[in-house]
């Protein structure tokens, strides 16, 4: 100590000088670098990492590029965040699901958190801890295949309405999708239906879910989880969190008036024994401890209709931009179920190439090309590879479902490839032996737990579409010109929904239209029974359209 209180000033200052540049010089060789056991990747710079070649769009063309240069698994660096990229459905398996418990937590997300306080978007939330179990335990018991089963007059009700809405109202055929899921899951979860495009629970939903998921898109926030200090700066200078703030009020409003519509249907005596309503029931059973448990899972089941209806608008635009794929689905049906009813659950089996359609539309342009990504709980060492604390696990799906070692003419549209194979892939090559169906669901203790819900909507759906409708690109009014809806024209960032064309949907013949009416008639009875608390102007839309034919 004597020694440092005797030297010159300028000398301790020099030596503080250099051991602050030694560490900014270790920091900045270092920071935004790749550990020499990671997997590979392209070149990085000191510091920004992969920052200056990261895509702010369309991520999934340029990851599966980059996927024939390194291989089944690269990683990439965006200032320090690790992202690693899997490319191969053996990759998926080593890491998702057979280390399911190292790898099944998401990226920690502060605008998620701040929408979505305490981990209770099952979605989204960072951890899968106890609560995020609790609430996967009581969704997975309630959405399994044989639950969706008996409710399946039901969605049958809904279908037959949403075939009438195409025969009458084609227009708006984009929201009658979007109408119909969130209907039917409106209807199995809080056991009300929204009836028309302006029923309010319906409105309220198809105003804020966008909004949320483009919250979460790359770029159209500050990047708050790459620098917190950002979450620093006050309200009135920082717009985003007055965006934020209010799309966590609109979700709150929402999922608490349809919690508390329940809440008083039971005290009642009026329970009708749907999803949440079984879910207050064992709430204990299921260790929901609390309100918020119940009204944020009731919430992430509703959300996840959403790709439901995007599935159906991608099958729509392939049924346009492929009219021989569409004749010949036309040809299976009539040829199987004929023209004087539409498809039932019975004929489903019976129909192979309208289901091995449904397949190829899954992969040509999955609705989720990147997934949902997964974040590492802890360091994790795979075949010799490094897959660190938190860093960010993306599953290219585009990449898997398009590649040329295992499918034929990948960048073609041939549901034939699903006749030949259940997997879509060459039957003379020897195929990734861990390839499954269902990849489009995720894996691990992540995989979507309404894959029953999702698979039978569009398979009736589907089938119903083509029995009753063609469907042909519309024109444009000056030019006459046809509008072929592109099949590339998706939402940007980890979730790619199609975007609005218009269309020409037209029933197939007089015959087809009067049975599509009379079938909406007859659901009346099914669907009144979802009807207890919507709006006067649901009420008169029923009255004038439905009941009156």
């Amino acid at each position: 100590m004597d020694y440092i209180a005797n030297m010159p000033t300028l000398q301790i200052l020099t030596s503080i000088a250099a051991v602050s540049l030694g560490y900014v010089l270790y920091w900045a060789s270092h920071y935004g670098q790749r550990a020499p056991n990671m997997p590979p990747g392209p070149p990085t710079l000191p510091v920004i990492g992969n920052a200056n070649i990261m895509p702010r769009e369309r991520l999934h063309i340029k990851f599966t590029e980059w996927s024939k240069v390194y291989g089944d698994v690269f990683s990439l660096k965006v200032f320090n965040q690790t992202i690693i990229v899997l490319n191969s459905p053996t990759i998926v398996k080593e890491v998702i699901d057979i280390r399911s418990a190292s790898s099944s937590n998401r990226p920690k997300s502060i605008l998620a958190d701040m929408i979505t306080p305490h981990n209770m978007n099952m979605g989204t939330g960072h951890l899968a801890n106890t609560t995020w179990k609790s609430m996967r335990k009581a969704t997975a018991q309630l959405l399994n295949a044989e639950s969706i089963r008996r409710l399946g007059y039901f969605q049958k009700a809904e279908s037959c309405q949403l075939m009438w809405e195409l025969a009458h109202m084609p227009e708006n055929w984009y929201s009658h999708l979007r109408r119909y899921t969130t209907s039917y899951a409106l209807g199995i979860i809080y056991g009300k239906r929204g009836p028309t495009l302006s029923s309010p629970d319906v409105v309220d939903f198809m105003d804020v879910h966008p909004k949320f998921i483009n919250a979460l898109e790359i770029g159209t926030m500050p990047p708050v989880d790459l620098f917190p200090i950002l979450t620093l700066v006050p309200e009135r200078w920082a717009n985003w969190k007055k965006i934020v703030k209010n799309i966590r009020h609109l979700h709150e409003t929402l999922y608490d008036r349809l919690l508390s519509t329940i809440e008083k249907r039971m005290a009642d005596g009026n329970g009708t024994g749907v999803f949440l309503e079984q879910m207050i029931t064992k709430a204990q059973q299921y260790g929901l401890t609390t309100r918020d448990h119940i009204l944020h899972t009731g919430g992430v089941l509703l959300e996840g209709s959403d790709t439901c209806s995007a599935s159906m608008q991608n099958a729509v635009y392939c049924l346009i931009n492929f009219p021989h794929v569409l004749k010949k689905a036309q040809e299976e049906i009539d040829r199987v179920v004929g023209k004087d009813r539409s498809p039932d659950w019975a004929d489903l089996p019976n129909l192979p190439y309208v289901l091995a359609f449904i397949e190829e539309v899954h992969r040509y342009r999955p609705i989720g090309p990147m997934g949902l990504p997964h974040s590492m709980v802890e360091d994790e060492v795979i075949n010799g590879v490094l897959y660190p604390k938190d860093s960010v696990i993306f599953i290219n799906l585009w990449g898997m479902f398009h590649d040329e070692r295992y499918f034929d003419r990948p960048e073609e549209f041939l549901p034939e490839r699903f006749l030949k194979h259940p997997l879509g892939v060459r039957p003379n090559v020897e195929d990734d032996p861990a390839r499954r169906p269902n990849m489009l669901f995720g894996g691990g203790r992540r995989v979507c737990p309404g894959i029953a819900f999702a698979k039978t909507s569009l398979e009736i759906n589907i089938a119903n579409m083509i029995w009753g409708f063609d469907f042909a690109s519309a024109k444009d009014p000056v030019s006459g010109k046809e509008i072929r809806p592109s099949l590339d024209d998706h939402t940007t960032g980890v979730t790619a929904t199609p975007k609005e064309y218009p269309v020409r949907i037209t029933p197939r013949s007089a015959q087809h239209k009067d049975i599509i009416d009379k079938q909406f008639a007859s659901a009346a009875e099914i669907l009144s029974q979802f009807e207890l608390e919507i709006s006067d102007e649901d009420k008169a839309f029923n009255a004038t359209y439905r009941d009156s034919l």
